[in-house]
């Protein structure tokens, strides 16, 4: 038995609960059942202790009540919903109200698990927010939220990141005002990244000064004193709440802050450091990593000014991994194996696992904690807390693991939410398997690491990859969660790899794929993911796979607000049940049973099962390039031709082929392509966008590198050259070799040939053929004309007398 949402205890398959003296049933289920899913009810039940956890008043009967369900505060209030329903009145599951007046400012809509949000928040808007003039609306259906604004119809944003929870009365009222995307402190208290990262790089110089190493001894050190300046602003949040703060006045930074240099020092070395860490454990290093009070004296007064509280309530979070990212001596984020795995995407694999209260959470690669503080936050919002629960929140339900001293940092960041950091230990998860001990499983693990503990598992190997999924496996109680972010590659590549899938499809169940964009991680790392979903038990029905390509930002380093994300609808279709099962017309979406995944070396691909095809109208047309192009081209070390002269080409998605360079054979060291005319050639890390050109009669002979993909039509009478070249470069077959450049690739883009050759095309007629000759001839003399007009316009310019210019 575990504890429901609300702090009840409900049945779950194959788990235990060690509760059952704190909490009573009124109806205990019998062991051989398993609960239904949630209905409406129930969810209307989540939504009202969210809310009391929020601040909300939902008690109709006190006089401070500004929640309502299933009904609306005034006359006039009904007669807009009957109207604008022809004449049929219907409520709104919940209607929001400003505290003390009558003024709808949000709408909720209640739906079942696996309801389409999108339709929810139409049926609210067009039904309840636009007859009430409520600014805000609110779709739920039991584990992920969407958002809408009235005036505009965008999402709410709180810091870029889309709102994916209730909100308070306050931060409520800030929307109403401010409109759909907001910074979660005034303008004035906000610290950009830029100076954030400007400050954090003044930090690592001074670290530098004091003698410590670039790289994590640094990151280490500046978390140390970055904590008790973290730690004293969330105390005078408390404070401010009318809550206890967790640590006395005489240990916080506003205690030392005014002293003299060597007086601060020696405080924090000999009293703050030794009570702190007696307090919560070793949460700081063994010893105080500051000897020079000047040092420590300018590192303080770098971040006195700074209020990173108020600036975002996840900042103590990004505080930690903007220095991570941005300030080290010329060490790279991937030097020192950490990704940092976007918070929508945290946030949406926790609410794929979906944990409750009495359930155990494990992340066993937990890096700074971003997965343990969003499922703690997760479960504590939607259980009603009572002091024993609190204890079971606190030391019960949150476990982690790291192997380097970022494991401190995430006891840091787990204080500083609310606490649970007792159970986050700096070990070696590899070397330590866990068997049958946790409920969920959330991680991102560390990719492409080598590990000497591979004879602790089933699969013994050296990958890291495959030993990592073992261990999420062997850590899961029967019929646990897991959410795990794996490689690419991992779908499908052979050896180790493809025998923990064949593990997994016969020891899990409920299998599910989510597919993610390629550049999600960039700048960090270009390394294409996906989250692998699935259950502790045997019987592997089918896989389910989910495409995501739009997730509510740009990629790169800004990552700029968008509005098309395909999250929410993934989510719907995940959570999808029964008479629930819903239309998935909006996403890309494909289940293949099991036996057919068995045929297949357990792969894990999704394309390994559908083709992915242009957008035509008559698919039974399209053939494969298979039998239509042919490799050409021929293979050659140029240092066994020292003396000989070569041209190098090159091929980018603007000028196509190009020369490079010319070089003696005995000055190149690796193998070459001899192209001719008429060949196709392409780079296959960057065709994904557009890097294929057609080589030209005046680059006849050239040489490419050879890792390049060199073909040619086998009929350049019916299918041309410069045809296919068109045709692959265009908007359609670029999202076609988008998604099968993945499969052997997963940090970088790489189309095979056999992913080429994958590609259907529907031939042209003899009459399109003849058309784009044309066509091609036209541009060839309009090229020819401008050239020469280039050429009279030189000679016109260089005859001009110097006198008249």
């Amino acid at each position: 038995m575990v504890l429901d949402k609300a702090g009840n205890t409900s049945l779950r398959l194959g788990t235990t609960s060690a509760y059952t003296d704190i909490l009573q049933t009124s109806s205990a289920m019998p062991d051989s059942i398993e609960s239904s899913p949630p209905l409406e009810a129930a969810v209307t039940h989540s939504i009202c202790l969210q809310l009391e956890n929020l601040g909300w008043v939902v008690d109709e009967r006190r006089p401070d009540s500004n929640v309502t369900q299933q009904r609306v505060r005034t006359n006039a209030q009904r007669e807009q919903l009957r109207k604008a329903n022809d004449g049929e009145l219907t409520h709104p599951d919940f209607v929001l109200y400003e505290t003390g007046t009558n003024r709808p400012i949000a709408v909720i809509e209640a739906k079942r698990p696996g309801h389409r949000l999108d339709i929810a928040l139409d049926q609210a808007t067009t039904r309840y927010a636009i007859p009430l003039n409520a600014p805000l609306i609110f779709a739920y259906n039991d584990t992920f939220v969407a958002t809408r604004y009235l005036r505009n119809g965008h999402p709410l944003k709180i810091d870029g990141e889309d709102v994916r929870q209730f909100i308070d009365h306050f931060t409520s009222l800030r929307f109403v005002n401010e409109g759909a995307e907001i910074l979660s402190a005034p303008a004035n208290l906000q610290i950009s990244r830029d100076q954030m990262i400007r400050v954090f790089k003044r930090q690592a110089n001074f670290l530098r000064e004091a003698g410590l190493q670039a790289g994590l001894e640094r990151f280490s050190a500046f978390s140390d004193v970055l904590f008790l300046k973290l730690i004293d602003e969330f105390c005078q949040l408390r404070e401010h709440a009318g809550d206890q703060a967790p640590i006395p006045p005489h240990l916080r930074w506003s205690r030392f802050i005014d002293m003299r240099a060597p007086d601060r020092l020696v405080y924090v070395r000999d009293v703050v450091w030794r009570e702190i860490n007696a307090r919560y454990g070793p949460v700081f290093g063994a010893t105080f990593p500051i000897d020079s009070p000047e040092i420590f004296d300018d590192i303080v007064s770098g971040l006195a000014n700074l209020n990173f509280t108020g600036t975002d309530a996840d900042i103590k979070g990004d505080a930690f991994e903007f220095f991570l990212k941005n300030a080290y001596q010329g060490i790279t984020i991937k030097d020192l194996g950490e990704y940092f795995t976007p918070r929508n995407i945290v946030r949406t694999m926790v609410s794929m696992v979906d944990p409750v209260i009495g359930e155990s959470v494990y992340d066993p690669f937990c890096g700074t904690g971003g997965f343990l503080i969003e499922a703690f936050r997760y479960i504590q919002l939607r259980t009603k807390v009572t002091r024993e629960l609190k204890s079971i929140l606190e030391n019960d339900t949150v476990f982690g693991s790291e192997i380097s001293e970022t494991a401190r940092v995430a006891r840091m960041n787990m204080i500083l939410y609310g606490d649970g950091h007792s159970n986050v230990e700096k070990r070696d998860s590899f070397a330590n398997p866990e068997d049958g001990k946790y409920d969920v499983v959330l991680t991102n693990p560390p990719y492409s690491q080598k590990t000497r503990h591979g004879n602790l598992y089933p699969v013994p190997s050296r990958n890291g990859d495959a030993i990592s999924i073992q261990h999420c496996l062997r850590a899961l109680k029967p019929d646990g969660r897991a959410a795990i972010l794996v490689k690419e590659d991992f779908l499908s590549e052979r050896g180790d790899i493809g025998l923990v899938r064949e593990m997994l499809t016969n020891e899990v169940q409920d299998i599910s794929i989510v597919s993610l964009p390629r550049r999600l991680f960039e700048p960090y790392t270009p390394t294409k993911t996906s989250i692998l979903f699935f259950k502790k038990r045997s019987s592997q029905k089918s896989v389910s796979f989910y495409i995501v390509r739009r997730v509510g930002h740009e990629f790169g380093a800004k990552k700029r607000t968008l509005l098309e994300n395909d999250l929410p609808a993934v989510m719907s279709a995940f959570q999808r049940t029964g008479d629930d099962a819903n239309d998935l017309e909006n996403i890309e979406n494909l289940v293949v049973p099991n036996s057919d995944i068995r045929q297949t070396n357990s792969s894990l691909w999704m394309y390994d099962y559908k083709e992915c095809l242009p957008p035509v109208s008559n698919s039974s047309k399209l053939i494969s390039l298979q039998g239509l192009i042919l490799p050409s081209g021929h293979k050659f070390a140029p240092s066994k031709h020292p003396e000989e002269t070569f041209r190098i080409l090159g091929v980018s998605n603007t000028r196509g082929i190009f020369f490079n360079e010319t070089k003696l054979g005995s000055e190149i060291n690796q193998n070459y392509i001899r192209v001719r005319e008429g060949d196709l050639v392409y780079n296959p890390h960057r065709v994904n966008v557009g890097s294929i050109g057609l080589v030209p009669a005046e680059l006849d002979g050239g040489i490419v590198s050879g890792i390049y993909v060199v073909f040619r039509p086998v009929n350049e009478r019916t299918l041309p050259a410069g045809y296919l070249l068109r045709l692959l470069k265009s908007d359609p077959y670029q999202h076609i070799i988008q998604t099968y450049d993945s499969k052997h690739g997963a940090v970088r883009a790489n189309l095979n040939w056999e992913q080429l050759t994958r590609i259907r095309i529907e031939m042209p007629d003899a009459d399109r053929v003849g058309q784009f000759q044309c066509r091609l001839n036209a541009i060839d003399v309009a090229r020819k004309q401008l050239n020469d007009m280039e050429e009279d316009l030189r000679a016109f310019v260089s005859n001009i007398d110097p006198s008249t210019r």
